[in-house]
């Protein structure tokens, strides 16, 4: 099964979502898709999203300090 979000695995993404009523940023490495599903890995730990809820997805900019 292949998702629209496949050119974005293992790469760092940002990806704006709802969550009932309220919309979330999710940032962090693509880590997996499964049935409808993306799991990102992050700072703050791992998300498991809906695809259904995803607005858009990005590739991160790397910055350099």
């Amino acid at each position: 099964m292949t998702s629209v979000f496949d050119e974005f695995l293992g790469q760092e993404i940002k990806a704006p979502y709802r969550d009932g009523e309220q919309f979330k940023i999710a940032r962090g490495r693509l880590e997996a898709i499964d049935n409808g599903f993306v799991k990102v890995s992050g700072r703050l730990g791992t998300i498991i999203i809906n695809e259904k809820n995803i607005e858009k997805m990005a590739k991160l900019k790397e910055f350099s300090e």
